[in-house]
């Protein structure tokens, strides 16, 4: 199959010109797009970022980078699959497209994980009350949103334009959430990149003013970013599992306590409208939480390593073999004509486990307490830099790199200043905002030599 010619040009252009590729360079442009991203100094930040676990806790378990691999991995698998089961495809995917979009997915993710967006997103809603920004003027933060701004804006790679620009297949596959930021909309574009959303989005779905009404109904979106969705839950669902019984965290055993499938069910009800999965009763989970236990259970003799990994990776092929297409109607544009089916088996399984890990994980004291440092590390942070800024108009606490940026900023108000330093402050590895922290406020002993 050759991908230059099958894929609709309209989807391969991008924003901005650029020089011929040289003749001896003969990959697609989504094969461009891919290597744009391997090579950007976000995704090799993704290294020192919260997955589950904290990073430098232990080697093995996951970190925002090798669960980024593992979806990109997982997102190349469901296109091939797809396209060799429907060639019909050809026009709008390629495997390359769908590992693009799942290598930038969480590029936009701040230090500390979910935490740190979390603190990030309350800082800027703070100086927004303070300075009276409403609206799509309003000052917040959200990972999503942040990591289409690290692609078409803060991440550098040619002076001759901002970001990198990728194509237009690459840029609408990363839109999940296509709103615009307004009251209400806790998932958006930020305003300052809606020109370039537009953009990539056109003939498509386009940007959204709000979610539409409905609590399953879910915004138009690429077959590329449909895919890396789907890819993303199931790295998350079952590697999360398989590092949560390597930590023990989880135990086998566990899923078969009354009070703790209680517990499951409370969260895979309070997440079910949001993940479009059906109702279950009690028994219900209690039965599927018994087959994943069995699935997952060593037996008494061999290596118990080998005998989950070959578990885990049969449950994986599962999720990742059940999905299919369909065509759908009203479309301009080939990658929003068609749409990507789960199997609501499928898709109850990946929300259990998710659920599994909020109780076994995320809801235990030692990763909370991490996640409370690490939201007012972010604080006190943000405040300490915001104070430098506009107080002093003082750049000093800033890496050089970085200090053109918030140079550029020091008359345009709070406002202006508050999301440099937001931008900078999501750039951070947890270990960077931890030794930056270290060093303003003196809470170990530090060096010079600690700065990021």
């Amino acid at each position: 199959m050759d991908k230059a010619i099958d894929m609709e040009e309209f989807l391969l252009e991008r924003r901005y010109p650029e020089e011929a590729p040289s003749p001896r360079d003969h990959r697609h442009a989504t094969e461009r797009d891919r290597d744009r991203i391997l090579h950007s100094s976000a995704f090799r930040r993704l290294q020192g970022k919260t997955q589950v676990f904290g990073i430098g806790q232990a080697d093995f378990y996951r970190t925002r980078l090798t669960h980024s691999i593992e979806a990109s991995q997982i997102s190349r698998a469901i296109a091939h699959n797809l396209l060799f089961e429907q060639p019909q495809l050809g026009p709008c995917l390629t495997p390359e497209l769908a590992e693009a979009v799942a290598l930038a997915h969480d590029l936009g993710h701040p230090p500390f994980g979910h935490a740190g967006e979390q603190a990030l997103d309350a800082c800027m809603r703070e100086v927004s009350r303070g300075a009276k920004l409403r609206g799509k003027q309003g000052l917040r933060f959200e990972g999503n949103a942040q990591t289409f701004h690290v692609l078409v804006s803060a991440e550098p790679k040619s002076p001759a334009y901002a970001g990198l620009n990728l194509t237009r297949a690459t840029l609408s596959g990363v839109m999940k959430y296509p709103y615009e930021q307004g009251a209400g909309n806790d998932k958006f574009i930020f305003t300052s990149d809606l020109p370039t959303a537009r953009w990539a989005l056109r003939r498509g779905g386009g940007v959204l003013k709000a979610p539409r009404r409905g609590a399953q109904a879910r915004p138009r979106t690429s077959i590329a970013c449909q895919i890396m969705d789907w890819a993303d839950d199931c790295a998350y669902s079952v590697h999360d599992v398989e590092d949560a019984l390597q930590a023990k965290f989880l135990h086998p055993g566990d899923l078969g306590q009354a009070r703790f499938v209680r517990r499951v069910l409370a969260h895979y009800e309070e997440t079910r409208q949001q993940e479009a999965v059906p109702r279950l009763t009690l028994a219900e989970v209690k039965e599927r939480l018994g087959d994943l236990r069995r699935r997952i259970l060593p037996s008494d003799t061999g290596d118990e390593r080998a005998e989950r990994k070959s578990a885990m990776r049969n449950i994986l092929n599962d999720l990742i073999t059940s999905v299919s297409v369909e065509r759908r109607a009203g479309s301009r544009r080939a990658d929003f004509a068609w749409q990507l089916v789960v199997p609501a088996e499928s898709r109850i399984l990946s929300v259990l486990c998710k659920a599994v890990i909020w109780e076994a994980v995320i809801t235990d004291p030692r990763v909370a307490a991490v996640s409370t440092k690490g939201r007012e590390i972010l604080r006190e942070l943000f405040q300490l830099l915001l104070e430098e800024v506009l107080e002093k108009k003082s750049v000093a606490l800033f890496p050089r790199y970085y200090r053109p940026i918030i140079e550029g900023c020091l008359d345009g108000g709070p406002g202006a200043a508050a999301r440099e330093v937001c931008n900078f402050l999501a750039l951070l590895t947890d270990m960077d905002a931890l030794r930056l922290h270290a060093l303003l406020r003196g809470s170990k002993p530090s060096s010079i030599f600690d700065f990021i």
